[in-house]
């Protein structure tokens, strides 16, 4: 993990990017992102600091996603950091993938996937402006 800028993080998984608006931003890179990797992409995330913030995922990239991977992103320490989750997809690895995530992990905060990144940060916008 290295830092790039005050604001962005590389990870061997992820580019993660602390926006104006708060927003976490993780690119995920071509990877096959087992639990080892994800582990690395969290700590990349959390050297923010542990705020709870909108998170955008952008998976069109990934190549597969082992099971620990998808779980870990969801554990009960993590939860409270995450106020709502956008996952960008545009194929069928991506889209299988945050199917997978959203139906069998079941994250316990507003998790909604998209096609293109627009409609997404419109999507976080909106659902950050909502009381809880």
């Amino acid at each position: 993990m290295s830092e790039v800028s005050p604001n962005t993080i590389e990870t061997s998984g992820a580019h993660i990017t602390r926006e104006a608006d708060g927003t976490i931003a993780i690119r995920v890179k071509p990877v096959v992102m087992t639990g080892e990797v994800m582990a690395e992409v969290l700590r990349g995330r959390f050297s923010f600091g542990r705020t709870r913030c909108p998170v955008l995922v952008d998976t069109r990239q990934v190549r597969s996603m082992t099971r620990e991977a998808q779980e870990l992103s969801a554990a009960p320490e993590n939860r409270p950091y995450t106020e709502c989750l956008a996952l960008l997809v545009d194929n069928s690895v991506s889209v299988v993938l945050a199917n997978f995530f959203m139906i069998f992990v079941r994250p316990p905060y507003p998790t909604r996937m998209f096609r293109t990144e627009g409609a997404a940060r419109a999507w976080l916008a909106a659902t950050r402006s909502k009381p809880a």
